[in-house]
């Protein structure tokens, strides 16, 4: 299957693709608030014009939790790819792809905890993942963040991510090749998924409003 994944939930735009064996990435930091450049990032993995784009079986995007000027800059742009080609869309969890990438270093057993800081003093988004079992995924906003930190600190096994202060620094965000190997993952697994369901989550809640 080949792939085209893309991330731009922080302060840094990534992109990878897997066209049978070969598989090639690359990243670039930038603002949080900046759009990412979107012929730079494709160009860098020798994606040059559309027919390059429809050589692609399935387009994924890190839905966040995420800032989210970039996170709905790649969701519309994936989005407009896919319903322009007929590609199957996939959006994965920043929290998960990230417990994946731990999960395939360390082929652990044990519930895997992700902790992510909100842009929201106090709060923090909390997900725990087993790949071992088949029990569904767990992820949710937690608003107190010093009393229910604590508890999970003292509970969990395994815990990563930058909202935690004894993080491994290896396991502190994920990138679009985490998001890759985590899509081929949930395809092998035969996960359903639509691109009506592609919806980012923000860091924070949006103040938008409609014109009148």
């Amino acid at each position: 299957m080949n792939i085209l994944s893309i991330d731009t939930s922080g302060d840094s735009s990534s992109i990878s693709s897997k066209i049978g064996d070969d598989l090639l990435s690359f990243q670039i930091s930038h603002q949080r608030k900046e759009r990412p450049d979107w012929e730079n990032l494709l160009n860098h993995i020798d994606i040059f014009s559309n027919e390059d784009i429809k050589r692609f079986d399935l387009l994924v995007f890190g839905r966040g939790p995420g800032s989210y000027t970039a996170i709905r800059s790649s969701a519309t742009f994936l989005k407009a790819i896919s319903h322009t080609n007929k590609i199957p869309l996939m959006a994965v969890s920043n929290m998960e792809s990230l417990a994946y990438k731990y999960f395939q270093n360390n082929k652990t057993t044990d519930d895997i905890s992700v902790l992510i800081n909100s842009d929201i003093q106090d709060e923090f988004f909390y997900g725990k993942f087993n790949f071992n079992k088949k029990s569904k995924p767990h992820e949710e906003l937690l608003t107190n963040k010093e009393a229910q930190y604590q508890a999970l600190i003292a509970s969990a096994e395994i815990i990563i991510g930058n909202g935690n202060d004894i993080s491994n620094t290896e396991y502190l965000k994920s990138n679009a090749e985490d998001h890759l190997k985590l899509a081929e993952h949930m395809y092998d697994a035969k996960f359903e998924y639509k691109a009506i369901d592609a919806n980012p989550v923000y860091l924070k809640p949006t103040n938008y409003k409609k014109a009148k």
